[in-house]
């Protein structure tokens, strides 16, 4: 039985441009993303409870696999580019006595040296 969810106008748009091309619709090409996206949990190239322990501060990243922290960090920077208090954090982070690493137009630089 098919269910209503409410999905933001720009995954819809971009998965109609996506599927046009592959003859899918804006719905066929968002579940075809969601498939591939529990076909790839499944396979054990990453784990979402290893990533959700990384963010509660349980795990290192450096204990993550590549693919782990690809997501774990696109996850974080999506929630501090939505974050209300962004600009408190930015602040926190340069205050901090951590180094901290930031990039800019494909550059990586360090906030403070190791």
């Amino acid at each position: 039985m098919a269910k209503s969810v409410r999905l933001s106008d720009e995954l819809v748009n971009t998965a109609s441009q996506e599927g046009r091309f592959l003859k899918r619709s804006a719905a066929g090409q968002i579940e075809y993303w969601a498939e591939i996206g529990k076909l790839v949990e499944q396979t054990g190239c990453f784990s979402l409870s290893r990533i959700r322990s990384f963010q509660e501060g349980h795990v290192s990243i450096d204990d993550l696999t590549p693919d782990e922290r690809i997501a774990a960090s696109r996850s974080l920077f999506e929630q501090l580019a939505e974050a209300p208090n962004r600009d408190s954090v930015i602040n926190e982070l340069n205050s901090s006595a951590h180094p901290y690493y930031s990039a800019s137009n494909g550059q990586i630089s360090a906030s403070k040296e190791d």
